[in-house]
């Protein structure tokens, strides 16, 4: 029913996943920083509270322009009034479950002494994706039944969303970003509108090579989950100790660590690929240029996102508000042009 009364939602729903992702990776860079500065001490904190408004509210212009993309190609109809509302409430709603995980996954493992770099953003991006289908889907399932109740609903949220922002302590840093937060998701959200094109444009070539479909999630999800680390531990680092922490052998032991898991990862994306393909009847075997190239793939993101965060910070733009949102983005790109090679390959198209 979803996808013929609503097929609007259908369209940007990959966008809206990786945007939450986005917005607080971003977030979960910024907390890291301060929990190092020693500005946060708890998840009720006025600071949490601050990034959490600030997060919902910089999704805003992205989503709408999200939402009019598919709006203009699909044309403007009731149901794309509904949806622009689903939008608008899940983004409050779903901002709230992502700011308080967000919140709970940086500061309790910096507490025990882990390094919340390193597995806040992967975290993050995976509990975006999986309470953002649920949410849209009861939300416009909620309107299908109570469509009244569900026009309250979405004013409370705004109230709600209004009132959180009452309680914040918005300062000069918050403000600023907020521009560099909100300026970068509306430029990744037209990107993320080039990847999606380029995807349906070869979507006939990969249908014939079923374990690309199959691969092509979790590929874009690990390949992400790389660079955003990387991202991350840059900006950190360069907030706290400048360019010299480039320099110092610790940092490129940390990041190179992580190379280490590639070969297995790639190994195990395809192999598990393999299975799920055999199992709804087609025939599939491993991939060996995927598998060699995957490494590659990882190195060369994992690169740019260390390079987005030295160069804005070099041109005074915090790295913790573009680094992870630019990487993730980058690498979604870079990721759909691998499985669209790959699938001409296979194919000989």
């Amino acid at each position: 029913m979803i996808a013929t009364s609503y097929p609007l939602l259908l369209i940007i729903l990959p966008g809206l996943s990786d945007l939450r992702g986005n917005v607080f990776g971003a977030m979960a860079s910024r907390m890291t920083t301060a929990l190092h500065l020693g500005k946060i001490r708890g998840i009720l904190d006025k600071e949490v509270t601050t990034n959490m408004s600030m997060a919902i509210g910089s999704s805003k212009i992205p989503l709408i322009i999200l939402w009019a993309t598919g709006a203009i190609k699909l044309g403007f109809s009731h149901s794309a009034f509904i949806v622009l509302l689903v939008m608008i409430a899940s983004a409050i709603v779903i901002g709230l479950l992502l700011g308080y995980s967000t919140a709970f996954i940086t500061i309790f493992p910096y507490r025990w002494g882990a390094d919340p770099d390193m597995i806040a953003a992967p975290l993050i991006a995976l509990v975006a994706d999986v309470i953002t289908i649920p949410t849209l889907v009861y939300l416009i399932f909620f309107y299908e039944g109570h469509s009244v109740a569900f026009y309250a609903f979405t004013a409370l949220m705004v109230v709600f969303f209004v009132s959180l922002i009452a309680l914040s302590d918005y300062k000069r840093e918050h403000v600023r970003a907020f521009k560099e937060v909100s300026g970068v998701l509306t430029v990744l959200a037209l990107i993320e509108i080039f990847s999606g094109s380029t995807l349906e444009s070869y979507s006939d070539i990969i249908s014939k090579a079923i374990i690309l479909s199959v691969m092509y999630p979790s590929l874009l999800d690990s390949v992400g989950n790389f660079a955003s680390i990387a991202a991350a531990t840059t900006s950190t680092r360069l907030n706290l100790s400048g360019k010299s922490a480039l320099k110092n052998r610790e940092f490129y032991f940390d990041v190179s660590a992580l190379l280490l898991l590639t070969p297995i990862i790639g190994f195990l994306t395809n192999y598990i690929a393999v299975r799920v393909t055999n199992l709804i009847g087609y025939q599939a075997a491993l991939i060996w240029p995927f598998i060699l190239g995957y490494p590659l793939l990882v190195v060369i993101n994992m690169a740019i996102g260390v390079f987005i965060a030295y160069i804005s910070h070099r041109f005074n733009i915090d790295p913790d508000n573009v680094a992870i949102p630019t990487a993730t983005t980058i690498s979604d790109v870079m990721g759909t042009i691998f499985i669209v090679l790959l699938a001409k390959m296979m194919v000989g198209a």
